[in-house]
C-alpha cells in the first residue's frame, strides 16, 4: 500500500497519443551474447533445462504461467508479457522519457517481475489493460498481480487514474500476505524536447552540430524522430549500416 499511495495520479492517461511500440526497443541483446531478451526471460524462467536451436531461439522448456495457473513445454505457446504494458506505460509518463529509457523499461532483465514468461492467449486477452479493466483468470494470483503492478510502476515513476488505484487498493485490502520483492528505482530520463500527444522528435542530421543518440538501429532512430544521417556530413552516419552503400543512413 505504502508503494502505491506514492504513484502520481492522471485521469487523462489517453491525451498522451502518439504510441508505437518501436519507440520501446523489444527484444533486443544488450549483453550482446546472441540471446535477445525474451530468450532470456525464457531461460530464467524455465523450471527445467531449456533446449535452443539457431544463435539463441528457445524451443523447449518448463514455464508455469502464473495467469491461468498452467505449465507450458512449448515455448511457441508462450509471450513474454510485459507487466506493464507498454501502451500503458506510453501514456502513465513513457511518452516523456528519453529513447534510452523506453528501451531499458522494453528489456527491464533488472527487476524479475517486470517481464514475465506466460501463456500465449492470457497475455493477448490482457492486452495493454490495467487492473481496472483486466485481471488474470487465476483468481489465486489477483494479490500478486496487482502488487506486482503498483511494484512496476514504482520502479519506474509511473502514474495511475483513480479507477486503477481504486481497484488495486480494494484487492490489496483482502490480501493477507504478499511476496513481491520490493523493486529498485529505476533510473528515468526525461526528454526535454518531448511533446506531450505526438511522438518524439529531434535530430534532422545534415552537420546540425548536434550529436544525437546512438539507438543501436535505424529503424528505433527513426521512431524517436533521428535522421537521416549523410555519409561525410553528419557524424551519427558511423553509428548505423547503410546496407544500400548510397551514403545515408536512416532515412
Amino acid at each position: 500500500m505504502s508503494l502505491l499511495a506514492e504513484l502520481p495520479e492522471d485521469d487523462s492517461p489517453s491525451s498522451h497519443t502518439g504510441y508505437n511500440r518501436d519507440l520501446f526497443n523489444v527484444w533486443s541483446d544488450a549483453n550482446g551474447d546472441g540471446c535477445d531478451t525474451r530468450a532470456e526471460v525464457l531461460k530464467l524462467e524455465s523450471a527445467s533445462a531449456v533446449s535452443a536451436h539457431g544463435s539463441c531461439t528457445i524451443d523447449t522448456g518448463s514455464w508455469y504461467s502464473a495467469y491461468d495457473g498452467t505449465w507450458f513445454t512449448n515455448a511457441g505457446d508462450i509471450d513474454i508479457d510485459h507487466f506493464v504494458p507498454l501502451k500503458e506505460a506510453w501514456v502513465s509518463g513513457a511518452w516523456a522519457w528519453t529513447g534510452t529509457t523506453r528501451a531499458a523499461f522494453g528489456n527491464d532483465l533488472g527487476y524479475a517481475a517486470s517481464l514475465l514468461a506466460v501463456s500465449a492467449s492470457s497475455n493477448r486477452s490482457k492486452s495493454d489493460q490495467d487492473p481496472a479493466r483486466w485481471l488474470p483468470p487465476n483468481s489465486e494470483f489477483y494479490c500478486d498481480y496487482v502488487a506486482t503492478w503498483v511494484g512496476v510502476k514504482w520502479r519506474w515513476n509511473l502514474t495511475v487514474d483513480s479507477l486503477e488505484r481504486d481497484t488495486v487498493t480494494r484487492i490489496l485490502s483482502s490480501c493477507s500476505t504478499l511476496t513481491v520483492a520490493v523493486p529498485e528505482r529505476a533510473t528515468v530520463t526525461i526528454n526535454p524536447n518531448a511533446v506531450d500527444g505526438a511522438p518524439p522528435v529531434g535530430g534532422g542530421g545534415s552537420g546540425d552540430g548536434v550529436v544525437d543518440p546512438d539507438f543501436g538501429t535505424c529503424t528505433i532512430a527513426k521512431a524517436n524522430g533521428y535522421g537521416p544521417y549523410i555519409r561525410g556530413v553528419d557524424p551519427e552516419y558511423e553509428f548505423y549500416r547503410d546496407a544500400d552503400k548510397d551514403g545515408s543512413v536512416c532515412e
